[in-house]
């Protein structure tokens, strides 16, 4: 009878210690790791996770952990991370934060990964130039006229939508000024513009990083040149609203306090003809050129 006593006690101890290692608490080690829907490395991304996520363990397959986080619909779902990117950190009785160093912000524990995908609301600084024939160019030159950049801003939202893996579109809607200055002898003009950005990006990210490139289109909706001394002269009638281009740029996402933040840099290369009609031959061109940077918040 003891005996059997024993064996039963051998047994739930087995289990129980079974139990308590399949709840153990990890935490992620790395800027961003990817949550995938099966615990393969070329599975689809359901969600990612900032450092110092912190995620109690459903069960370990292989090098996987199995999870619960929320994907892009809001639903929590299960999902797989792979144990190189978290650390085993202990069971649901070891402390609820992570500790606090330098490398690693601390968060509340259990929490879901940051989201995959979702809205963005941002602004940011723009330089805007336009770039003009050779033609042109060379009759500016010959007149002593340069062009510098102008220095503007842009605003608006978009929104992440992935695809899959570590692939997103991200359409956008924008509120941005362009144009440029001209120096000459007699003082400066700046070419004043103004109007929507639609850019159209495929966006490809990896540990937080990303990089994104597409089409955009614009239309102008403001256009007019000032003078240094104040003279004011509108251009619409000159200028064709809608254009188009490529957007090229890189970026950085992060977490911080439970806020998803991103930062982009890009370039606009315009690729259509600003102007109607410039030149004798009318075979000149002015098209849209820009640097921006934008920095926003994912909700």
């Amino acid at each position: 009878m003891k005996k059997i006593i024993f064996a039963i006690f051998v047994i739930f101890v087995f289990l129980a210690a079974a139990a308590f290692a399949d709840a153990a608490v990890i935490k992620v080690k790395v800027t961003t790791a990817n949550v995938r829907q099966q615990p393969d490395a070329t599975s689809a991304v359901i969600s990612r996770a900032a450092l110092g996520t912190l995620f109690e363990v459903i069960k370990k397959t292989g090098n996987w952990f199995e999870i619960a986080v929320t994907d892009a619909t809001g639903k929590t779902v299960t999902g797989f991370i792979n144990a190189d990117v978290v650390e085993e950190i202990g069971a649901p009785g070891a402390p609820a934060q992570p500790q606090r160093t330098a490398a690693a912000p601390a968060y509340a524990a259990p929490r879901a990964a940051a989201k995959a995908g979702g809205f963005f609301f941002g602004l940011g600084p723009v330089l805007s130039n336009q770039s003009y024939d050779s033609n042109t160019d060379s009759g500016m030159s010959a007149m002593g006229i340069t062009k510098s950049m102008r220095f503007g801003f842009q605003i608006g939202a978009g929104y992440e939508y992935p695809l899959g893996g570590n692939l997103a579109v991200m359409p956008g809607l924008l509120f941005s000024t362009a144009g440029n200055v001209l120096n000459g002898e007699g003082g400066k003009a700046t070419v004043a513009l103004s109007g929507l950005i639609i850019p159209m990006d495929v966006k490809y990210g990896f540990n937080g990083l990303f990089v994104a490139g597409g089409p955009y289109f614009g239309l102008i909706l403001s256009a007019k040149t000032v003078t240094s001394e104040g003279g004011s002269t509108d251009i619409m009638d000159d200028l064709n609203k809608f254009h188009f281009g490529l957007s090229l740029g890189a970026g950085y996402e992060m977490n911080l306090s439970g806020m998803n933040f991103l930062i982009k840099l890009a370039y606009q290369l315009g690729l259509s003809k600003l102007n109607k009609s410039m030149g004798s031959d009318d075979t000149g061109s002015m098209k849209h050129n820009a640097i921006t940077i934008l920095a926003a918040i994912k909700i």
